[in-house]
């Protein structure tokens, strides 16, 4: 699962950054926004748990 996700574009990247810094874009492009920072937040959380089971 983790591979069918990706790493995130030079663009998407930019965007969880800002995100995080806690900017905000205006509607409707915020809903995209969200939506990929909680797409990068889910792989990271994948991550971690397929690292714990690995132990």
């Amino acid at each position: 699962m983790i591979e069918e996700m990706e790493s995130p574009t030079d663009e998407q990247v930019g965007l969880i950054k800002i995100t995080l810094e806690g900017r905000r874009m205006a509607y409707p492009d915020r809903f995209d926004q969200k939506k990929l920072l909680n797409l990068h937040k889910a792989k990271m959380l994948l991550e971690r748990a397929f690292a714990l089971l690995g132990q």
